[in-house]
Parts: structure tokens; C-alpha cells; sequence
């Protein structure tokens, strides 16, 4: 097999697993893996073709690679033409499938596949340009592929706001021009050999930027339950032969069970009992931060003269690790009082300006 071939077979493997991740994003109404694929290719696709007829147009007045290639071509150029032409592949694909647009986090994921399907057709191009370039296909899957997708989350959220909650259009030709400077800066900075050390910091910082984005939409999903309410009705069966872990009753115990994690009530004490993972699940769905688990633990007293592991301070880890323990209204409260914290850390710790983030995100 010739690597032409193979890179084409690794491109799709490669774009399929970065699907597979993004859709784990969109938490409470998660699109269709299909219809996610539909996407990156009839998108990809497209925004490559509007980009490469762009291209050969500039070179009609002779504005060739050498120009285009540079720091300054990348600020004036690349930038704003790779950012337009994404946007068009975001508009073919709302024609196309507009009716699984139905919440904000829906515009961030379908422009996240548009934008996989330019960096995998992009990045196969430059794995095939050259003999000694074969490498390009996975080491630009691991950093111009998450810049490519982080650069056009705004835009995605500003169309998404634009077509549905009337937003005016002002706004995405706004969230162009940003997508089109955090572009041409990565790409600026790739190009300056002085420069280029700190593509990694510069990279990190926008994709902060853009999770933060999509916690926001998260946030705000019309489809995100209200934690209480998923307690209201327990199952027929009851629970047996569980040991709460707080107060030690064994008796059976309602059960709870949703789409996101499971629990008991031990109507002794009025705990809910929980396994670590679910638990673990709650805040990753309800308050999606996004840090590793083990950094939201640390040790408590009990009332009752005990040190457990907490989660926040609202739940409660047991003495065998496997269980743990927690009052729903108090964890609705600390899910609230993280998702308010979230909301104003995003809007004070950005690189955006304040008055851009108001009128994109107020």
C-alpha cells in the first residue's frame, strides 16, 4: 500500500476519534455520530474548495506562497481566508441539516467538524507534498487540528445566536474577525523563526479560550435538567443489601437512575448514595469544568468526628472508596454556586475584550 492510500485511510481514522471527542462535549443532547460525520466532510470539504478558489485567485495578481507564507501573510491572508472559508462550510452544512440545530452548543459542535474536516484534508495535502513530509499527518493532527477547530468555536456560537435567538449578523462578521486574528497569529508565529517557541503557550491559551465557550453553552442548554428534579420519581424495585455509608443502615433503599448516573436514598439518614464514578459524573455534567476528578477532593470532619474525602464540600466520599454520600439539595446549591463562579471567571479572565464578550455573551 502506497502512503498516498494509507494516509488517506489514517486521515479518516484520525478524523473519527477527534469526532468521537468532540461529541463528548455536547452533554445533554448529544448529536448524531452521522450526522457529526456529515458534517466534517460536506463542511470540510466545502471550506477547502472556497479556500484553495481563493487562493488561486490571489495568485492572479500575483500574490503567491511567498507572500501569503510569511508572518504578515498570515495576519492579512491565511487567517481570513481560512476563517471566511469555514464559515461557508458552517453555512452549507445549517442548509443542509438545520433542523439538528436546536441549542447553542449545537452551533459549537457542528463548526468543530467543519473546521476537523479542513485540518484533516489540510493536513493530508501537506503529509503528500513532499518526500519527507509523511510525518505531518499525525504531528499536525496533535497541533494545528485542536488550533483549527479552537479559532472557529466563536464563530460557531455567534451563527448558532445569530440564526436562532436573532442576534444581529453584525456579530458573526465580529466573530470572523476575531476567529480570523487568533488564526493568523497561531500561523504568524509558526513562521517567525524567533517567534515560533511560543506556539505551544499561544495554543493553550486559545484553547482555554474556546472550552470556556462551550462550558458557557453548556451552561445555558435548554435541555440541561435541573439536578433536583432527577430525584422526584425512584424507580418500582428498591435497592437491597447496600450499606449506606454514612449511617450504616442496610435496609433497602429507593432507587434512582437517569441518563448520566444512578443513586439510592437511605431514608434512615436522607443521604443519597452515589459510586465514586457517578458521583464524579454529577460535577463533570452539571458544573462541566473540565479538571481532572482528584483536584475537587479533599479531606473533611464529619459531625460526627470522621475525616472522609469531600467533593467540594457538599459530597462525601466513604471509607471503602467505592461510595459515597450526599444531599441533593446541597449539591444543587454548590452545582450553582460553580456554574455562577464559571460564567463570571470567563468574562474576567479572557484575552477577548470585556465589551466584545458582552455583546457575544449578554
Amino acid at each position: 500500500m502506497s502512503f498516498f492510500h494509507l494516509s488517506i485511510f489514517l486521515s479518516a481514522v484520525i478524523g473519527l476519534i477527534i469526532i468521537a471527542g468532540i461529541r463528548s462535549f455536547d452533554i445533554y443532547e448529544k448529536e448524531t455520530f452521522v450526522s457529526m460525520v456529515y458534517a466534517f466532510f460536506a463542511g470540510g470539504t466545502t471550506s477547502v474548495l472556497i479556500a484553495l478558489g481563493i487562493y488561486e485567485f490571489l495568485h492572479i495578481f500575483g500574490i503567491d506562497d511567498t507572500v501569503i507564507s510569511t508572518p504578515l501573510g498570515s495576519l492579512l491572508l491565511i487567517g481570513p481566508v481560512e476563517e471566511f472559508a469555514k464559515l461557508v462550510g458552517l453555512v452549507v452544512v445549517y442548509g443542509l441539516i438545520k433542523k439538528k440545530f436546536n441549542e447553542l452548543t449545537d452551533g459549537i459542535i457542528y463548526m468543530s467538524c467543519v473546521a476537523l474536516g479542513f485540518s484533516i484534508i489540510e493536513n493530508f495535502f501537506y503529509a503528500n507534498a513532499g518526500e519527507n513530509n509523511q510525518y505531518l499527518l499525525v504531528f499536525r493532527a496533535f497541533i494545528s487540528t485542536p488550533a483549527h477547530i479552537s479559532f472557529s468555536v466563536l464563530l460557531g456560537y455567534a451563527w448558532y445566536r445569530y440564526r436562532h435567538e436573532n442576534k444581529p449578523f453584525i456579530n458573526v462578521i465580529i466573530a470572523l474577525l476575531v476567529a480570523s486574528a487568533l488564526h493568523g497569529l497561531f500561523d504568524a508565529l509558526a513562521f517567525s523563526p524567533w517567534l515560533n517557541f511560543m506556539l505551544l503557550i499561544y495554543l493553550y491559551l486559545v484553547l482555554t479560550l474556546s472550552l470556556r465557550i462551550v462550558q458557557h453553552s453548556n451552561i445555558l442548554s435548554p435541555f440541561r435538567p435541573g439536578f433536583s428534579t432527577l430525584f422526584v420519581t425512584p424507580e418500582n424495585s428498591l435497592t437491597m443489601d447496600l450499606e449506606c455509608p454514612f449511617c450504616r443502615s442496610d435496609a433497602p433503599k429507593p432507587y434512582f437512575r437517569n441518563s448520566w448516573f444512578s443513586a439510592c436514598l437511605c431514608e434512615r439518614c436522607g443521604n443519597h448514595i452515589s459510586s465514586v464514578r457517578d458521583i464524579a459524573e454529577i460535577f463533570r455534567i452539571f458544573a462541566p469544568e473540565y479538571k481532572r476528578f482528584r483536584k475537587k477532593v479533599m479531606p473533611v470532619k464529619l459531625s460526627d468526628g470522621r475525616i472522609v474525602n469531600s467533593v467540594y464540600g457538599s459530597a462525601f466520599l466513604g471509607e471503602d472508596g467505592r461510595l459515597g454520600f450526599y444531599r441533593v439539595d446541597e449539591i444543587a446549591g454548590r452545582l450553582q454556586v460553580i456554574n455562577d463562579n464559571l460564567l463570571t471567571r470567563f468574562r474576567k479572565r479572557s484575552f477577548i475584550s470585556g465589551s466584545l464578550l458582552r455583546r457575544f455573551f449578554e
